[in-house]
């Protein structure tokens, strides 16, 4: 069985927990998202998810592609009885297809950058706050 395990981190842990659920909901991938939830670390994060199922932003079978458990035996467990519920917004083949045709239809001689993506403008972070 491979699967996606997720213990206690800061931003980089939750960008890439957000990202590997965005994956399965895109049909990238089925495998089940454990969250290692000791002493309910996680616990904001699951009733915000929770919250945005309620308000209708997140599907109630996309809710559990997230499987959650307070201990590693719980959660390998839960893991191991995982099947996907959720429907997939788009298929693996056609996310396979656009990987396959993108480098052939890239052309980007024609970008310039100072104009198309406003690099000669330096943000500055130095305002007073």
């Amino acid at each position: 069985m491979y699967a996606m395990f997720v213990c206690k981190g800061g931003y980089g842990t939750l960008e890439e927990l957000l990202e590997v659920i965005t994956w399965a909901q895109l049909g990238i991938h089925d495998k089940p998202v454990g969250l290692l939830n000791v002493d309910g670390y996680y616990n904001s994060l699951l009733s915000f998810i929770d919250k945005a199922v309620e308000e209708g932003f997140i599907s109630p079978k996309a809710r559990h592609i997230i499987v959650s458990a307070p201990s590693t035996k719980e959660l390998v467990k839960k893991m191991e009885e995982y099947f996907p519920q959720h429907e997939r917004v788009a298929s693996k083949l056609s996310w396979e297809t656009e990987q396959i045709d993108y480098s052939s239809n890239c052309d980007i001689s024609s970008v310039n950058y100072k104009t198309d993506f406003n690099l000669a403008v330096k943000p500055n972070y130095s305002a007073n706050i």
